[in-house]
């Protein structure tokens, strides 16, 4: 619909309209590029508006209202089409209505009746069937509670930006067949030794629901092998340390049955002595306790990282005052600095060799009228990709093994307190760490010894 009787302008609408509403753009292509000529429009308008500029003209002859669209950006539907449509749907609904015209002729016998208003049979509702789920789920809701499940905070599997430790875990409670197989279980780095036992005791009702478990005081965690094998030579960790502390891979859950440790199965190493006296049991089993802490914490800080003041000696037999630095990772040697060192023949540089490089170490020569001692530490030279440094005052022999792996030592003189205990604390770290390339140097030495015992009984 026009404002005004303008034959030109509802020409113009007209094309507006359907480049518009033309859903295929064939209107557009065609209709886009044609400009009605000045002429028609004056033909076709005896009352024209007067005359614009050319840069007016193509707006001029383009102009239209704006046209509203719907939601669907379509047309709305006629009127017609909603009525033929209600029509459908009453039609449909009729369909499935039955009518009967009743009159009050006569009486209709009972026959007539049953016939006419016959009864339908109702099926009975037939209750839905459950699923399997939904059965469990009814059967579990009464389940108690997991009392484990207050250590699942200390699971470092999900934990972003927090620093973890993940270990292989034995478990001896297992049947024999899954007792061989390790899992793998991931703690949070702060957590302590209790709290991990108590993640794994989680993990283990998880997966292991059939086996019965117990308190996480009746557990405790010990040091294994990667075979399985549990080392009983060192007692269990301390649940009051820190799980960071320790950098171990394999350990085993043991369960603690009335003051004895079982190991396995069929198999449990009492703790106590028997004996029919009761203060004598007790007096036994503290001095075992005693000891065996004693040597937990000895193992414990042979571990951590300490520092001693001795002197090196070189090929030519001078002694340079050293700091010597020994971890569970690493020894370092740092040469102590003096204002004439500068004068030196002999420079010890600063070294650091891997502790898994390190092969043996012991004490070889005890001079008692200078109450001095001298030990000696044998190192794999080319262990790893980078080769320590060192100068004409470090190493005095080299060993050649079969496999063509070289042996270097450094001798070294302190005290013998402080020569026993730098003894003592890298042995307790070679044992726990059980390297391969210690393993080929004690095969080595075995095989010298019995070579040098054959020729002397041959002798």
């Amino acid at each position: 619909m026009a404002l005004y009787d303008n034959k030109s302008w509802l020409l113009s609408h007209i094309r507006n309209s359907f480049i518009s509403t033309d859903d295929t753009g064939m209107c557009e292509i065609i209709m886009v590029g044609e400009d009605m000529p000045r002429k028609l429009i004056e033909r076709l308008d005896s009352y024209t508006d007067p005359p614009e500029s050319d840069e007016d003209e193509d707006e001029v002859e383009h102009e239209s209202y704006d046209l509203q669209f719907d939601a669907q950006f379509g047309r709305h539907r006629t009127d017609t089409a909603q009525r033929i449509e209600k029509m459908d749907q009453a039609r449909k609904r009729a369909a499935k209505i039955k009518h009967v015209k009743w009159e009050k002729s006569k009486e209709l016998s009972q026959l007539e009746n049953d016939e006419l208003f016959a009864k339908k049979v109702v099926k009975p509702i037939v209750p839905c069937k459950k699923s399997l789920l939904a059965e469990q789920l009814e059967k579990c809701e009464n389940l108690p509670r997991n009392p484990y499940m207050e250590y699942a905070k200390f699971d470092g599997s999900a934990q972003i930006g927090i620093p973890t430790r993940k270990y292989k875990i034995f478990l001896t409670m297992l049947p024999e067949e899954q007792r061989n197989y390790p899992m793998t279980v991931c703690c949070i780095a702060a957590a302590k030794i209790e709290e991990f036992i108590g993640l794994i005791l989680l993990k283990c009702s998880t997966v292991h629901g059939d086996i019965p478990l117990k308190p996480v005081t009746h557990y405790g965690l010990y040091l294994t092998e990667d075979d399985g094998e549990v080392d009983r030579d060192f007692p269990c960790l301390d649940p009051k340390e820190c799980v960071a502390k320790f950098s171990f891979t394999y350990l085993s859950l043991v369960e603690h049955k009335n003051g004895r440790v079982s190991f396995d199965v069929s198999e449990t190493i009492f703790s106590e002595a028997k004996n029919d006296n009761a203060a004598l049991k007790q007096e036994t089993a503290l001095q075992e306790s005693v000891a065996l802490m004693e040597v937990h914490k000895t193992t414990m800080e042979s571990q951590l990282y300490k520092s001693f003041q001795v002197y090196i000696i070189n090929k030519v037999r001078s002694k340079i005052e050293i700091h010597l630095g020994i971890s569970g990772e690493k020894i370092e040697i740092d040469p102590v600095q003096h204002k004439s060192s500068k004068f030196a023949l002999v420079r010890q540089k600063a070294v650091s060799y891997h502790m898994d490089s390190v092969v043996w170490c012991g004490i070889i020569d005890e001079k008692s009228k200078e109450n001095k001692t001298v030990f000696r530490i044998i190192y794999i030279s080319s262990y790893g990709s980078s080769s320590s440094s060192f100068d004409t005052g470090g190493n005095s022999t080299i060993w050649q093994s079969p496999s063509s792996t070289s042996y270097k030592h450094y001798d070294f003189e302190s005290e013998p307190s402080v020569a026993k205990e730098i003894v003592q604390k890298v042995r307790q770290i070679l044992e726990v760490r059980s390297s391969v390339s210690r393993k080929e140097y004690m095969e080595l030495r075995e095989r010298k010894s019995h070579k040098r015992k054959s020729f002397n009984a041959n002798k």
